[in-house]
């Protein structure tokens, strides 16, 4: 009896016992997230981007809902390029500017982020792109009705300035 009650001891210790740690390779590579094919049809490595980039979207974005032109102005780069979702084709900081305040006062536009994912294509030459994923509900006053847009934007930043812009979007459901 003593041997058994002395084993039931021992097996409860040895139970309570921390587990050993495992030790893992960390790999200073980085971790591929997706691919981008470019014009070449080369497969190039997408890897995770530098978060860093959404507070600059969100600023971006606020300056939009706030209506302010000139902050606009300041984080676009002046050779900014939108490729809208209508196929319409934006070139230059002055001509955004002068589009979005023709839609302000048209139809009053206002932007929701929904979701933000920094990435980085890297590129053979070794120059690589900075991008931000994100996702948008924008709502504004259509022949006084509030309809809202989902749209999904891929945003190159260069230098901590926006450079391109290209807008996918789609219609909320009719209820």
């Amino acid at each position: 009896m003593k041997k058994l009650l002395f084993s039931l001891i021992a097996a409860s210790l040895i139970s309570c016992q921390a587990p050993k740690e495992k030790q893992s390779e960390q790999s200073s590579e980085p971790t591929v997230i997706g691919y981008e094919f470019n014009d070449e049809g080369e497969k190039l490595n997408l890897i995770a981007g530098d978060a860093a980039i959404t507070d600059i979207y969100l600023e971006y974005i606020q300056a939009h809902n706030d209506k302010d032109l000139s902050k606009i102005s300041e984080i676009d780069m002046d050779n900014i390029v939108i490729r809208a979702a209508n196929g319409a084709l934006i070139n230059g900081s002055d001509s955004h500017t002068e589009q979005l305040d023709i839609w302000y006062n048209a139809n009053n536009p206002s932007w929701k982020v929904k979701f933000m994912v920094a990435n980085t294509v890297q590129a053979n030459d070794g120059e690589n792109q900075t991008w931000l994923t994100t996702g948008v509900d924008v709502v504004q006053s259509i022949d006084g009705n509030s309809v809202t847009s989902h749209h999904i934007l891929d945003v190159n930043f260069v230098d901590g300035k926006v450079k391109e812009l290209i807008v996918y979007d789609r219609s909320s459901e009719q209820e």
